[in-house]
């Protein structure tokens, strides 16, 4: 075959790729400077809806709380209301949450300059397909693997056995007197008719009254809370628990725990994106990443134990789909691998 028509069937790459180092910096520092932007950008929009997204991070918690019988509340301990310990944290994670796919796409850009020309055509497809995943990963995250973390965590302090206050040891109880923190009236010798005879008496509905008044107090059955109409809302009267512990996180220590919960997720959920991009390229043969199968399980599980909290029910629920992701990108590598063109005197 002629030099010259082995020459134009053989890949090769434009013309315009190669660049000193300095040009290289430069194209660097502008694709850093782009992606810095978008961020910005992202977190304009963050931090205007900041209190909404701190509600909704919080909301699983809170039911959480609420189905195991434990007060719905989170409390700070800063004097700035939680502003560097829970705003900063939700509104920057949150904006690069929200630019990761431009921050991707001006990553790609910067390393399309040494591909060639049909595999900087990868591009079209990663920017979607990883945005895709983000969203995916945020939503599992949420709706899945927060829950199922909380809810294990906040049974197991519901073990916590009562304690008994109102029967004190015979020392106690002459320690008691002796402090004047007990009555030493013996209620057990007072009538059960005399025993809140002139208490109060709280109704008792189905559901809140849509024509409440003003102080109004009821207990509501369906949700199991005492609640008091105030004029312009309805709170929820607080009521003591009798376990020996009532969670009552820290809404900044929790922020972070969701928080790098969906981080690091996210970034497991971008592992078909990999995978669909080295197919694309041609930088790894399906066959041999096909043979590493039980060290992906193996990396799954790990990944599962070092992204959840120290339960097997969290790790199980995150390293099942973690393993099925690459799977799905081991397909999508064997679709678009198109093998090592062949040497051009074989063209």
């Amino acid at each position: 075959m002629p030099m010259d028509q082995s020459a134009e069937l053989a890949p090769a790459k434009d013309t315009d790729v190669s660049m000193p180092l300095g040009d290289h910096l430069e194209e660097l520092r502008g694709r850093i400077l782009l992606a810095g932007a978008g961020v910005i950008v992202a977190a304009a929009a963050t931090f205007f809806y900041v209190y909404d997204l701190i509600g909704w991070l919080a909301q699983p918690l809170m039911q959480a709380q609420d189905a195991m019988g434990f007060p719905t509340q989170t409390l700070v301990t800063e004097p700035t209301a939680g502003f560097t310990s829970v705003i900063l944290p939700v509104g920057i994670i949150a904006a690069v949450l929200l630019a990761s796919p431009w921050v991707i796409y001006q990553a790609w850009k910067f390393i399309s300059v040494g591909l060639y020309h049909h595999e900087r055509k990868a591009v079209y497809i990663l920017t979607p397909f990883s945005t895709l995943m983000t969203t995916l990963a945020v939503l599992f995250s949420y709706y899945v693997l927060l829950p199922v973390s909380l809810m294990f965590f906040l049974q197991m302090a519901t073990y916590y056995p009562t304690v008994e206050l109102s029967q004190p040891n015979p020392v106690m109880s002459i320690l008691l007197e002796a402090y004047g923190k007990k009555s030493s009236v013996d209620l057990s010798e007072v009538a059960a008719s005399e025993v809140g005879s002139n208490g109060l008496t709280v109704p008792v509905f189905a559901d809140d009254p849509v024509d409440a008044a003003t102080g109004e107090v009821w207990f509501n059955l369906s949700e199991g809370k005492l609640k008091i109409d105030v004029g312009d809302s309805i709170r929820i009267v607080g009521m003591q628990s009798d376990r020996l512990i009532s969670p009552l996180p820290a809404l900044g220590h929790y922020v972070r725990f969701a928080a790098m919960m969906m981080f690091g997720v996210t970034l497991a959920f971008q592992v078909p994106v990999v995978m669909l991009v080295a197919g694309w390229t041609n930088l790894f043969d399906p066959r041999s990443i096909a043979s590493l199968r039980k060290y992906a399980l193996l990396i799954a599980f790990a990944a599962g134990a070092l992204l959840t909290p120290a339960d097997a029910t969290s790790m199980f629920v995150l390293a099942i789909p973690l393993y099925l992701l690459f799977e799905l990108g081991l397909v999508m590598m064997k679709v678009t691998y198109k093998g090592d063109p062949p040497p051009p005197d074989e063209l």
